[in-house]
């Protein structure tokens, strides 16, 4: 099995023996809100791993900001950009189910992104290539106009 990709966080976890987390470094930079027992329930979201950057940024950039105001420690599990991605949710319960709404309602909204610009892509290659009929058309037209003495704007 593929190394998961390291995203930047307020702490960094590592996780030990079967589900149980330490925080890395100084445990006394953690935040004043975070509490090392919500290390032991942390929430778990299953996405497509495209979806971590494009809710959270290249690199999870803005996960450290999405951290500080929702009260909660995120940790990324990515494997790969093609595969599946885990966001485990350290936090109080009720913040957890929040941050979990919110994310799940971004990576519905990013999808619904992806597939309107894949329904446009092929209706714009349809319209381009009418409009280069349409434009062939009229300059075609338009050298017959110019032979009588007319000019065609188009």
């Amino acid at each position: 099995m593929a190394t998961p990709k390291r995203f930047t966080t307020l702490l960094q976890l590592e996780q030990q023996e079967g589900t149980l987390f330490e925080v890395l470094g100084n445990p006394t930079k953690r935040p004043y809100w975070f509490h090392s027992v919500y290390l032991k329930s942390p929430k778990a979201v299953h996405l497509e791993a495209w979806l971590v950057e494009a809710i959270f940024g290249p690199g999870g950039e803005h996960i450290p900001h999405v951290e500080c105001v929702s009260q909660t420690l995120l940790h990324v599990n990515q494997w790969g950009r093609e595969g599946e991605a885990e966001i485990l949710i350290f936090g109080r319960p009720d913040y957890q189910k929040d941050v979990c709404k919110m994310i799940m309602s971004l990576a519905d909204y990013h999808r619904q992104l992806q597939a309107q610009s894949s329904e446009k892509a092929p209706a714009q290659e349809a319209g381009k290539q009418s409009s280069r009929e349409a434009f062939r058309e009229a300059a075609t037209q338009g050298s017959r106009d110019t032979t009588q003495g007319q000019v065609t704007l188009l």
